[in-house]
């Protein structure tokens, strides 16, 4: 993922009708959340009301690029060749080629908390169909009066729901879409003079995958991504455009000539990423992923730049049973959070 650099101004007010605008808004704006500029700088009246002119962002919602599951923080995010049910927020494609039902639940702390639900279903000769649930949490942040009393609290939200369908094509090409629901909200509890703000937009994935049963240790994939609408948070002039982005994925497995029996794997991935605005600088980011008897994982990954999700990443998992935990840390080039690197948690169970 590009590196993302906060542009925040000097404007805040210097008299504390905001408490605590600093390191978690400040977040939202390095991340390109389309925060207005009333929420984030204040005028030196009160009764000037809220500012609300600004021009439109190269990109907003840059939320939807963050990497969601163990596997796929600790890969690099190199996750658009592989089967797995975490395609829902990488490459649908991949969820074709998922055998059971399941549940999983994903969490993190990136500027705020992070949390994913996905339901995948797998009916009988109908495809894939999975259901996702992610809310970031920015916290809550105390409005005060001219006397520094709190009158209420703003919370930050953002939410999306995937809704996803994946199925085989032909031979091992499977293909899949996603249709996304992307909502920021800036809630208020109490007296927060007309500072609460609502904002949707629609969005769809698609991709494809190919995994050929005649080379089990080759797979690639390829998806577009939050192709729809700009997200309008004050009127159609200052709407920002959804961060679109092509993806091209390959994955290898390196030991089949020495271990022919594939109790251990080694699988090496590689994904190259551009920007669908400007195309012509792509960036690659690798995983490996070490695989014991198909139930315990070792992987690490990188990404280059600075930003949020780039950096190296390492990660463990186990599937034992119906369970499936994962457990990944990302050193990222810089971090949103004084309190140090993100750990992102995944656990699944499978619904037999």
């Amino acid at each position: 993922m590009r590196p993302a650099r906060s542009e925040a101004g000097s404007r805040t007010r210097p008299c504390g009708r905001w408490r605590g605008w600093s390191r978690r808004i400040l977040a939202g704006i390095a991340l390109g959340l389309s925060v207005p500029e009333g929420a984030a700088a204040q005028g030196s009246d009160a009764a000037d009301g809220p500012r609300l002119e600004r021009e439109p962002a190269a990109e907003c919602c840059l939320v939807l690029l963050l990497p969601v599951g163990a596997r796929a923080v600790a890969l690099g995010r190199a996750l658009t060749a592989f089967g797995t049910p975490d395609a829902a927020f990488a490459n649908p494609a991949g969820l074709a080629a998922v055998e059971a039902d399941q549940f999983l639940v994903h969490h993190t702390t990136i500027a705020g908390q992070a949390t994913a639900l996905s339901l995948i279903l797998t009916p009988a000769d109908a495809g894939t169909i999975g259901f996702s649930y992610q809310l970031l949490d920015f916290g809550e942040i105390e409005n005060t009066d001219e006397f520094g009393r709190t009158v209420g609290t703003l919370a930050i939200r953002h939410h999306l729901f995937v809704a996803s369908f994946a199925t085989r094509i032909v031979g091992g090409l499977a293909g899949g879409v996603n249709y996304k629901l992307y909502q920021f909200k800036i809630g208020c509890s109490g007296l927060c003079s007309g500072e609460e703000v609502s904002a949707t937009t629609h969005a769809i994935d698609g991709g494809i995958r190919y995994h050929a049963a005649r080379f089990p240790y080759l797979q690639f994939g390829a998806s577009v991504s939050n192709v729809g609408f700009a997200l309008q948070v004050v009127n159609v002039q200052q709407a920002d455009p959804l961060p679109v982005r092509l993806r091209l994925g390959a994955a290898y497995e390196a030991l089949h000539h020495l271990l022919p029996n594939r109790d251990i794997e080694l699988w090496i991935a590689l994904d190259v990423e551009d920007r669908w605005r400007a195309l012509g600088d792509p960036v690659a980011s690798v995983g490996v992923e070490l695989v014991a008897n198909n139930a315990a994982f070792l992987r690490v990954g990188y990404v280059p730049g600075e930003g949020v999700g780039t950096g190296a990443s390492v990660g463990i998992g186990i599937d034992y049973s119906r369970f499936t935990v994962g457990v990944a840390k990302s050193f990222a080039g810089a971090t949103l959070e004084a309190n140090g690197d993100p750990v992102q948690v995944s656990f699944g169970l499978r619904l037999e």
